[in-house]
């Protein structure tokens, strides 16, 4: 498998990709083995993370996102951005682009949100997502908040036990699957939720393994949480993998809700988003112990944007982050034979 991925900041004109997080820059090229002769497919993968409920755009800071230095000066240019409508304009602009397109997430969709999504525990987001044809997305640990109980009820639907259906409203639960490959229950020591999902794209199988955290049971109530646990990311990555390429699965994709930051040197020539500067964090020894066979790695948590391919690849795997609310999207290029 090949990949050419662009990093594509939602609500801006021109290319954004997350293999490259310019907001207006041209496709990224990505250093990958040659494929080999014979039919190809070219599939697009369009990642957001860090949601966070934010159906409408975001105030502030947290509504905004920069674009690059003014002149050559401290200061940097920022444009609104974020909220589901702006997300969905993007999207829909950026899968007009390409035949196979699968729209996909690393976690932190809902919990701490706005109280237009909380007030109806997030149901409404989950609606929104299912509206702008989310695919897939790992667990979060904001997924947590409510517990595992509550979790499953947004997948499944059903009425809240507190004040649900109270308008007569019918949740119906996600229409894309919830992945926690690392989340088992202290019992069967089963995942609580599907650990992966196959997805047929022309003749090549796709994997998506999702994944939280490890340490999300240090960050949530633990009352909810009483009857998993979390396991070691790469460990459980290494395992499915194994479990994948038995099923006949070619290219393996890791959703993962767990991030890095980058060191933040705006320069002309060094976009913040469209770059990899010296990534630090739990996500680089996470993925530098990843099987050799995982390609990509959509990765959440830090709120923040990178897009590490060709030389600054980590192990050789390309990583991105699309930064948080909705304000930018991941357009991942990949070539599958």
């Amino acid at each position: 498998m090949s990949r050419t991925p662009r990093a594509v900041a939602a609500g801006l004109t021109g290319a954004v990709c997350l293999a490259s997080l310019s907001l207006l820059s041209a496709p990224s090229s990505y250093a990958a083995p040659a494929p080999k002769p014979g039919k190809t497919v070219e599939l697009q993968l369009l990642a957001i993370n860090d949601l966070h409920g934010n159906l409408e755009p975001p105030t502030g800071s947290g509504g905004r996102v920069n674009t690059g230095p003014v002149g050559d000066g401290p200061a940097t240019a920022t444009v609104n951005a974020g909220g589901v409508a702006f997300l969905a304009d993007h999207l829909d602009k950026l899968r007009a682009e390409a035949p196979h397109s699968l729209t996909v997430a690393a976690g932190d969709m809902v919990g701490a949100s706005p109280l237009i999504s909380a007030l109806f525990h997030d149901e409404p987001t989950i609606e929104a997502l299912d509206l702008l044809g989310l695919d897939v997305t790992a667990v979060g640990n904001h997924e947590f908040d409510e517990g595992v109980e509550e979790l499953q009820r947004l997948q499944d639907g059903g009425c809240h036990p507190v004040d649900g259906c109270q308008t007569g409203h019918q949740f119906e639960g996600a229409g894309f699957p919830f992945l926690a490959a690392n989340v088992v229950d202290k019992i069967t020591r089963q995942p609580i939720l599907p650990p992966y999902l196959i997805k047929n794209v022309g003749s090549v199988k796709v994997g998506f393994i999702g994944m939280t955290l490890e340490g999300t049971a240090d960050i949530v109530s633990k009352a909810g949480i009483a009857g998993v646990d979390f396991l070691d990311e790469a460990e459980t990555a290494n395992r499915y993998t194994k479990e994948l390429q038995a099923r006949g699965v070619e290219s393996i994709v890791v959703l993962l809700h767990e991030g890095g930051t980058q060191a933040r040197e705006l320069t002309p020539q060094n976009s913040l988003f469209n770059d990899c500067n010296n990534l630090t964090g739990p996500i680089v020894p996470i993925v530098e112990a990843f099987d050799k066979a995982i390609d990509v790695v959509v990765s959440g948590h830090t709120h923040q944007a990178y897009n590490c391919q060709g030389t600054k690849a980590i192990a050789g795997k390309l990583v991105t982050s699309a930064a948080s609310f909705g304000r930018v999207v991941s357009d991942l290029r990949l070539t599958l034979d």
